[in-house]
This record gives structure tokens, C-alpha cells and sequence, in this order.
């Protein structure tokens, strides 16, 4: 027993690794994906031996996922609107294909299923081999060039120092008069006017650089590091209507707080992106915030912040939350149909 090799815990948990597939690097259909886009593919795929223990494959044989958003935020850890972007570039690569869930009835209530999420296999090229098999043998010809440069770079580095001291030794003789007139030119120049010009092109530097920011408000908000569901029109409103792109961005926060505050006063989760289903129109949220920017307009109101806050608070309970509550109710009882007795016409 003594010459029996066995498998320690840490030896089997150091064997599991994901795997990224190559062409993500390769083929430009991929290399445009971002990281966490990468990634949450990685993951998913790896989930496909748990997905057949589970029987989560369709008549075709098809294997798919059956997560909800939720799910999906833990597994990824994100929050719901990074999720919805990442399943929107997935898909649009057709590396995603998602099939709505059916709409059923349990323990007398209506409840929607989640989405069917099935993983496309990424198109590997001729191209594509040909680039991996490069890439792999250029890796290991720039370590040993690596190597040979090292022991080559000295000696040009001693000449470069040799030349730099001889340029000194020859430059002071042209420069003594040069420096007494900066000196003096130095005298003439330092004023407070100077100083007040400086201020004016730092702040104008910086105006301009605040302009830059929000006027690509909606593409930085759209990045996969924020995590925001709020859709496209209604960032597009909310650039048109604030002056810096903090507040802006506050403008969001203000949005995620009222839907995070409605939820907890009709003690139902709301996922922004599954409101469809329940027949709420998500524009909505657009139409709830262009009213309280026109009331801004044409009355006084105290603070914004908390105007927008109350708008769309209230749009999530009585609109969305509402939708979402009542599809989870129990059906009501369809109207009674009266049944005539013809044995007693016979």
C-alpha cells in the first residue's frame, strides 16, 4: 500500500482550469468582445456538464441554460444591467440565442419560466488556425530574441552616453548671453496678469475636457463596467438635460435607487430587462423622466433630484411592479356559463 500513488484534494483542484477559446484573439468577429463578454462565455460553457445532469437539453438535443437573471448576476457576479449587456453582445455574434419562457401555471399561480439560453460555437477559420499557430511560434522566438538583445544593448547605451557628454561640452560657449536674456525675459513676464492668463487656460482646458466626457455620456454608460439597466433614449435625455457629466451619472443613481426603493415597498424583485414579458412597455421610464424635466421647465421646483426620484419610484410601483405582482397572482375565475337542461325540451 506503501507504493500506491494516490490523488490529494489540492493535486485534483489544481487540474481545474476554464478555457478561453483562442479565436476570441484571432478572429475579428471576436477580438472586439470585451473582457467580461469573454469571460461570462468561459463560464457558461463550463456549466455544460451541470446543465446535462440536470436534463437541460431540448428535443433537438440542444444543450442550453436555465437561469434566470438573477442567476445569472450571481454566477457572473454583476448586477442586472451588466448581465443584459453582456447577453446582448453575446448575441450578437451568435454566440448566444435565447428562447422565451413559457408562461405557466403553478400552485394556482401564473409565473413566467426564464429564458432558454443556448451557446453558439465560436467560427474557427483557416485564418484563424493558421494566426493561433503564429502567434505560438512568434512567442517563443521573442524569448530568445528577448535574451539576445539584452546581452546586445550595452554597448549602444556607452556610445549615447559618450556623444550626450561631448554635446555639453560644446553647447555653453553660444548660451551666456542666452541666459542673462532669460533671465530677464523671466523678470519682464512674471506678473499677476500672467498668472490670471494660466488660470484661464487650465479652466478652459478643463470645460472642454467636462464637454468631452458628457458628450459621450451614453457610450461610457454603455460600457461593461458599469453595470446600469436605465436604456439608451433615457441616458440620451439625461445628457441633454445635465451640465456635467456628474451629474449625469448622479441622474442614474437617482434611477437605481427609486427602482430599488419601489422594490422594497412591494416586496417584489423587478428585472428591468423581463418587463417585456409581463407587457409593460420599458420606453415608459423615457416618457416618466421627459415629465419631469418638462415640469422642470414650466414650473419651480425646489430640487430635481428629488422630483426624479418620486417619478420614477412611483413609475416602477404602479406601472412595472404592478405588471410583475398581478402576472404572479392567481388567475381569476373566467365568467360563469349557463348550461340549459334539454332533457326536460325532449
Amino acid at each position: 500500500m506503501s507504493d500506491f500513488n494516490f490523488y490529494k484534494s489540492a493535486e485534483v483542484y489544481r487540474e481545474k482550469y476554464y478555457q478561453m477559446p483562442k479565436v476570441f484573439f484571432t478572429n475579428p468577429k471576436y477580438m472586439n468582445l470585451s473582457n467580461d463578454t469573454k469571460i461570462a462565455y468561459m463560464l457558461l460553457k463550463d456549466r455544460f456538464n451541470y446543465s446535462v445532469q440536470s436534463n437541460w437539453v431540448d428535443e433537438d438535443d440542444n444543450i442550453y441554460f436555465n437561469f434566470t437573471v438573477e442567476e445569472l448576476m450571481k454566477l457572473l457576479n454583476c448586477r442586472e444591467g451588466k448581465v443584459a449587456k453582456i447577453k446582448k453582445e453575446l448575441e450578437d455574434v451568435n454566440l448566444l440565442f435565447q428562447k422565451k419562457g413559457r408562461v405557466q401555471q403553478k400552485d394556482g399561480k401564473i409565473k413566467s419560466a426564464p429564458n432558454k439560453l443556448y451557446l453558439g460555437k465560436p467560427e474557427v477559420t483557416a485564418q484563424d488556425v493558421f494566426a493561433i499557430k503564429e502567434e505560438e511560434l512568434c512567442s517563443s522566438d521573442s524569448t530568445v530574441n528577448a535574451k539576445i538583445a539584452r546581452t546586445a544593448e550595452p554597448t549602444y547605451i556607452n556610445d549615447s552616453t559618450v556623444n550626450a557628454k561631448i554635446a555639453n561640452t560644446v553647447e555653453p560657449s553660444n548660451t551666456n548671453g542666452s541666459t542673462v536674456n532669460a533671465k530677464i525675459a523671466d523678470n519682464l513676464l512674471y506678473s499677476s496678469s500672467s498668472i490670471d492668463t494660466n488660470r484661464h487656460l487650465l479652466d478652459t482646458r478643463e470645460a472642454e475636457q467636462e464637454a468631452v466626457l458628457l458628450e459621450n455620456f451614453v457610450t461610457l454608460m454603455q460600457d461593461d463596467s458599469i453595470a446600469t439597466f436605465v436604456p439608451e433614449n433615457a441616458l440620451s435625455l439625461i445628457k441633454t438635460f445635465s451640465s456635467t457629466l456628474k451629474d449625469a451619472k448622479r441622474t442614474v443613481k437617482i434611477i437605481h435607487n427609486a427602482k430599488y426603493k419601489a422594490e422594497q415597498v412591494i416586496q417584489t424583485k423587478i428585472v428591468f430587462e423581463e418587463l417585456p414579458l409581463y407587457g409593460v412597455n420599458t420606453n415608459e421610464l423615457y416618457n416618466t423622466l421627459l415629465k419631469a424635466y418638462q415640469k422642470q421647465k414650466t414650473e419651480t421646483v425646489t430640487s430635481m433630484d428629488n422630483l426624479i426620484f418620486t417619478y420614477v419610484k412611483n413609475w416602477f410601483i404602479e406601472k412595472a411592479g404592478q405588471a410583475v405582482i398581478q402576472a404572479n397572482q392567481q388567475p381569476k375565475s373566467g365568467p360563469k356559463i349557463p348550461m340549459h337542461d334539454w332533457s326536460e325540451s325532449v
